[in-house]
């Protein structure tokens, strides 16, 4: 078998693996310093160095997830917002330059997506939904096989969907998105904002004071903490409910680290969907947890590199 790597690249972090099949890798997995204050160049090379160590020489073939909008067909990353400089950048070519070998890109969300339609709950599925709640919320849709990118290559921005027009401003700076009220940044901000208002709750003086904290409030019963994630999941639903009105999916999977709070999302998401979606295809539609956790990137990545590298 060919020597394929897959890269999950993050703002803090890249991981690089060796694939050993369509959804499977090394158990070695090579992890760096993502060197984003150093700019590009700097990021691209500890890319190259890790795929190289995972392969144990110079691969024959790498599949790298990013985490922005690129254009998979051309190679550029249009805007990364955790790594600077990425802007307009050909890191295909550059990345090729610099490990000796061709290389396929996508978007971390599509990757990420991928892997739970080839190898997680979207399995067997025809029409696919993912969504990954976090910092930010991204998306990939999959139709008989194929990941939805668009004209522009930046399709399935699910977190950038419209919910309320006086809404909080999403990561690009756009008031009103699912993103600015759903995300992990969204609930945090939301809770703050209450606090700062004087309302009681058990979260005041709690530092970092972030989603994870927050589930935890709600979990123990508190009010305030409560609402904040029946309405980021009311959200949430609504545009799921939208989501099911535009594409009919089997399914729908919900992952990230705010998507794991299944207990507090689950039941309001599915009453929320109802709201706006269509009876006959809401009751074919599956919707729950993803399966592949934080492995989901690399697994993407590994699965991808095989979809391009051996089509033959």
């Amino acid at each position: 078998m060919p020597r394929l790597v897959g890269i999950d690249l993050g703002g803090t972090s890249i991981r690089a693996a060796l694939a050993t099949g369509p959804t499977t890798y090394a158990e070695r997995v090579v992890r760096r310093r993502t060197p984003a204050a150093a700019g590009p160049e700097a990021v691209i090379s500890a890319c190259a160095a890790a795929a190289r160590d995972a392969a144990g020489g110079t691969p024959d073939g790498i599949a790298i997830g990013i985490p922005g909008p690129v254009d998979p067909e051309s190679g550029v990353v249009f805007a990364a917002p955790h790594l600077p400089g990425f802007e307009s950048l050909p890191a295909r070519e550059m990345l090729s330059a610099a490990a000796g070998c061709p290389v396929a890109i996508h978007n971390d969300s599509n990757l990420a997506g991928y892997a739970e339609w080839v190898a997680g709950m979207g399995r067997g599925t025809r029409t696919f939904v993912f969504v990954i709640i976090g910092t930010g919320i991204g998306g990939a849709v999959i139709i008989d096989g194929t990941l939805l990118v668009g004209t522009a290559s930046t399709a399935a921005e699910v977190g950038h969907v419209p919910c309320n027009t006086d809404g909080p401003l999403c990561g690009q700076g756009h008031p009103g998105c699912l993103e600015g009220i759903a995300s992990g940044t969204g609930i945090a901000r939301a809770a703050a904002a209450a606090l700062a208002a004087g309302e009681e709750s058990q979260l005041r003086g709690i530092t970092p004071l972030d989603a994870s904290a927050i589930a935890a409030a709600a979990r123990a019963g508190d009010p305030l903490a409560r609402r904040v994630f029946a309405d980021a999941a009311r959200a949430l639903g609504r545009s799921f409910g939208a989501l099911v009105n535009i594409f009919g999916p089997d399914a729908i999977a919900v992952g990230g680290g705010v998507g794991s709070q299944v207990d507090l999302l689950e039941a309001p998401i599915r009453a929320a969907m109802a709201e706006i979606a269509f009876d006959a295809p809401l009751r074919r539609c599956r919707v729950g947890q993803a399966e592949l956790g934080s492995d989901a990137g690399l697994v993407g990545a590994v699965a991808w590199a095989g979809r391009t590298f051996l089509r033959d």
